[in-house]
């Protein structure tokens, strides 16, 4: 999920949940007034017959961080629609208890705690996003790093950590000025989104620095992937100021271990990086685990 799909899922769970405000509207007025009730209101399956099911069935709600989430809110929909059942019938029947009010009111309250808790998840979750670069910040590279590691072990693949820095920035900044600077950023990464895959993550990691982790098959994979990744950025000339500037960036590439934190994968691709700022700029350099570093292609 980037920061656009994030603004997208909390537009959409409010208007789900004021559809759900209709169908409580729509059921008191039938308590009222009387009438004869719809499908969603009196079907074993109602709960997949109302609006709100719509929401539920969309698949960018079934993200694999947030799925317990969604899980609470499947449950407590379905819920909430068999008390809503209970009371139809025994509204129909004349045959209404404070019980039977009791346990629609509060499936209907954890019904709308679970849609709270999951909204504040999602706010909480856009906060970890750039505004300038809708990137995920290093706080949600923190946060993903175990989950992406497990991930990788489960599917036998291997995990990568790529850090790349802008070359030369102070000098974009002192010709075109800092606006010229966040431009750049932004084109920078909209760059990086572009050419990233399914399998590469991408973060602002803090100035003009950026992480990607990389899920690939083996080495191979890896050092193609830093490649492209910082080749491609050279090949694609950003506007500023509508003049056609070409920005590159060194970056330092290895693979992360079993074993080490995060931190301690950053470090090491960190020394790859500056070898790589000392040696030229405009390259990806490898480093293992011992310390032996190679420039790559």
């Amino acid at each position: 999920m980037n920061i656009a799909d994030l603004d997208i899922a909390l537009i959409e769970l409010s208007t789900a949940q004021k559809a759900h405000f209709q169908w409580l509207g729509k059921l008191l007025e039938l308590s009222l007034l009387g009438g004869e009730p719809d499908a969603e209101l009196t079907h074993p399956h109602a709960h997949e017959l109302c609006r709100f099911s719509h929401w539920l069935r969309h698949d960018q709600n079934r993200q694999a961080q947030h799925s317990g989430y969604v899980f609470n809110i499947e449950s407590a929909h379905k819920a909430m629609h068999d008390r809503a059942r209970e009371l139809m019938l025994a509204i129909h029947q004349q045959a209404v208890t404070a019980s039977l009010l009791r346990r629609f009111h509060q499936a209907q309250q954890e019904f709308m705690g679970h849609i709270d808790k999951y909204r504040e998840c999602l706010l909480v979750f856009r906060n970890m996003h750039d505004t300038l670069t809708g990137l995920p910040l290093r706080h949600l590279l923190y946060q993903d790093f175990d989950f992406i590691r497990t991930r990788c072990e489960k599917n036998h693949r291997a995990l990568w950590l790529l850090i790349m820095d802008i070359d030369r920035f102070k000098s974009i900044n002192d010709s075109w000025g800092h606006n010229a600077g966040d431009d750049v950023l932004r084109s920078v990464a909209a760059t990086f989104k572009t050419c990233a895959r399914e399998n590469e993550r991408i973060y602002r990691f803090g100035g003009e620095e950026f992480i990607m982790l990389l899920e690939v098959t083996g080495e191979i994979e890896a050092q193609q992937a830093g490649v492209r990744i910082c080749d491609y950025l050279s090949r694609h000339p950003i506007i500023i100021k509508e003049h056609a500037i070409t920005v590159t960036v060194t970056g330092g590439i290895t693979q992360v271990e079993s074993n080490e934190t995060l931190h301690q994968a950053i470090g090491r691709a960190d020394k790859a990086m500056y070898f790589g700022k000392n040696n030229g700029r405009n390259q990806c350099v490898m480093i293992r685990q011992n310390g032996e570093m190679r420039r790559l292609a």
